[in-house]
Parts: C-alpha cells; structure tokens; sequence
C-alpha cells in the first residue's frame, strides 16, 4: 500500500470519526432533557422534555425497577387513570380531559426492570396545547395492587417568532399537501405521497436550481485563470480581489448566484424533512387547515414495498442513499474536470511539479468528500425513520437528472451560423 492510499485512509477515518462527534454531539445538545431517577426496586413517571414547545408531543417514559409488570389503562377506558394539572394564578387546576369519541383504547404494559416511552398522539393538542405549567398524575397496576406516578412540575413553553413564521409559511403548506396526497391516492400510501411531494417541491426550485448549477459550472471554467491570477498576485490581495472581480465581470458572472438559490431552497428542504420525519402524527392535526380539520388519518398506509416508513430502515434505504449521493458528487465532479480549459491539461504535471503538497491534498479533498458524504448521508438515514430515506433518495435522484440536463446544456457543441 503506497504512502498516497495510507494518507487517504487515514483521513477517511478521521473524517468519518468527526462527523460521527459531531452528530453524536447534535444529538446530545438537542435530545429531550430527561429527570433521571435513581430509586432501585420502584416506579418512576419521567418528562422525556422537560421543556417541550407548544405543538410538539408531549412525551412520558415509565421506569419499572421491580420484579414485576405493571401495565396503565387509558383514560378513554379508566377515567380516573390520568389526572393533569394546570397551574394557574398559583393554584392547581385540574385539565378537562377530551372526549374519546370512536378512540379504541388499550391498556399498555411495562415489563419488569425496563422502561417505556410513552404519549398522547390523539390528544396532544387539546391537552398540552396551551402554554403553561402542568403536573400529571398516572395511575398503574399490577393486579390488585395499584400505584399513582407523578411528574415533576413542567412547562410547555409558546412557539416562539421564527417557528410560528416557519410552521405558517413553510410547514404547514407542506403538511396540508401531504394531507391531500394521502387522501386522493387510491391506496393511501405515505411512501407514494412523500415521493410526489418531494419532486413537487423540487419542481418548484428547479429554476433555482437550474441557475446555481450553470454558475457553479461556469465558476468552474475559471478555475484555471483565477489560480493564474493567485500565482501573479500571490503578494498582493488587493490586486487579486480587482482582478478577479474584473473577470467575473468580462465573462458575465456573479459569484453570489451560486449560493443565493440554495440558501433559497433551504427552509422548504428543511421543511418536507420535518413533515415527513414524524409521519402523520396526529399530534400534528394543528397544521391542518380548517377545511381539513375532519380528515381521518388512520388511512394512512405506512408500508411502502415492504418497508415500515414509522421505524428506521438499516440495509435497504442507506445503501440506495448512500450510492445515490455517491453518484451525484461523482457526477458533479466529472463535470467540474471535463469544463476545465483545454489548455490547463498540458500543465497539470507542471503544477505537480511546482506544488505537489497542494495538488495531493485538494485530490484527497476530493475523495474525501466523494466517499465521506455518501457514508455520512447513509448513516443518518439509518437512524431516521425511513420516511425519511424516501424522502432524500427521490430528493437526490432529482438532483441526479437536473444535474445531467445542466451538463447537457453546458457541454454541448455550440452551433454557430456563417454567412455563404
């Protein structure tokens, strides 16, 4: 193994060992806070959050740490099993439980020494919507004996400006779309929803997208005069900057468009992540506009060939994540070589020659990014429901096709017309 192939696998594992801290670190900034008990042989009644937002569903986990299996009833069944209450003005309230309706309820079960996380998708909104102060009371069994669990004092904290712009223009849009999909399907099927929803959006971009990929491209033509520009100027910034400023005027490009229409792309891409992260969550029916209010969603069919979109997919969908977003980079960087000038390939050995260190590590930048972010990608989607997955694969197999039609336009012969 050559000295070259060492340095390669070392900063591929280096690399991979900094963006698994670092999503490590994510998740550990972000996690639900949780109240840890350290009572051996009891029952305990945890807030997965401690401060959960207005909207967001409230979760409990329920310790067992005996030797037997307690289970808890619904309130839809046992009314007097849960008891919520409100602090207002200093006093204790207690919060009027919503009607059940035609809502089945079952009887839950937590084996002995192990813990279960528990919520109220059905009825999040009519019970923890308002923010506030809440305590709640659970009642659980072991045959005859029974037990009340009480939560520490917790807050559900008001949706703050940028979320409420956030959910109003970008989330909620989506979500409703999401709805409609569903309901206008024959076979009701999520995957189907999430993959047409995902190209609309990207169609709705493409124009965007369209001029970010064609000035990325034509930034890359340049690439070979503007490293001639940084070789004469090397000692001279301010001559630089001039320079290079004049040649993006000559050839009619500004630097800026590149970056403009992804940030634009950002929130919506951002958005249809967290509507399809959660599925359809009843918890979520404060999204629906009015006129979908009454929308049934247990139609919604979470099987999509074979796979359950609710819970995390390991072989299948990070394996097709991974080799598409391998495929997209490969292809981008493809392109990146083939627009280089004509001129620049008889003097690649000379550059070698006059800088090796720096042209061996931009060509390991460049493996490094062609296998990192594929593996990095393909990770997440292992750990995300596999709505998700669906989502980021017809996401990037779009972008896969508009990168093609770019290349296309760029690369093809010019056909100019001349007089007889």
């Amino acid at each position: 193994m050559n000295d070259n192939m060492k340095n390669f696998l070392k900063s591929l594992v280096v690399w991979f060992s900094v963006f698994y801290l670092m999503f490590s670190a994510y998740n550990w900034w972000f996690a639900p806070e949780t109240e840890v008990s350290t009572t051996a042989g009891q029952l305990s009644l945890e807030l997965v959050d401690k401060t959960p937002v207005q909207g967001q569903l409230v979760q409990f986990r329920f310790k067992n740490e005996t030797d037997t299996a307690w289970a808890w009833p619904h309130f839809c069944d046992q009314a007097d099993s849960l008891e919520l209450l409100a602090l207002v003005a200093s006093k204790e309230v207690s919060v009027t439980k919503p009607a059940c309706g035609d809502f089945v309820p079952q009887t839950l079960e937590i084996p002995a020494q192990s813990s279960v996380v528990f919520g109220l998708p059905e009825f999040n909104t009519e019970l923890f919507n308002t923010p506030g102060n809440y305590r709640l009371e659970w009642t659980v069994t072991s045959g005859d004996e029974t037990q009340t669990l009480i939560t520490p004092e917790f807050e559900i904290k008001e949706a703050g400006f940028i979320r409420k712009t956030f959910r109003f223009l970008i989330t909620q849009p989506l979500f409703n779309a999401l709805v409609v999909l569903i309901e206008k399907l024959p076979t009701h099927s999520l995957g189907w929803s999430i993959l047409i929803l995902t190209i609309g959006v990207r169609l709705v971009l493409f124009l965007p997208n369209q001029k970010a990929m064609k000035s990325q491209r034509k930034l890359q033509k340049l690439q070979t005069h503007i490293k001639a520009l940084r070789k004469k100027h090397k000692d001279n910034q301010q001559a630089l900057a001039m320079e290079t400023m004049a040649l993006y005027k000559k050839h009619k490009i500004n630097p800026m468009s590149s970056c403009a229409p992804m940030l634009l792309q950002m929130p919506f891409l951002i958005g249809i992540y967290l509507v399809v992260k959660d599925g359809l969550s009843p918890h979520l029916n404060h999204l629906l506009y009015p006129f979908h209010s009454g929308v049934d969603l247990s139609i919604v069919n979470t099987n999509f060939f074979g796979l359950n979109l609710e819970i995390p997919n390991v072989w299948v969908l990070p394996v097709l994540v991974a080799a598409a977003q391998f495929t997209a980079i490969k292809l981008s960087m493809s392109a990146a070589k083939k627009q280089q000038e004509p001129k620049a390939v008889g003097k690649v050995k000379d550059k070698k020659e006059a800088n090796p260190d720096m042209a061996e590590q931009m060509e390991q930048m460049q493996k490094m990014m062609l296998w990192m972010l594929p593996l990095m990608i393909g990770f997440f989607t292992a750990t995300f429901p596999a709505a998700v997955g669906i989502y980021w694969l017809t996401s990037t197999l779009f972008g896969i096709g508009q990168q093609k039609l770019v290349n296309w336009q760029l690369d093809k012969p010019q056909v100019r017309r001349t007089d007889a």
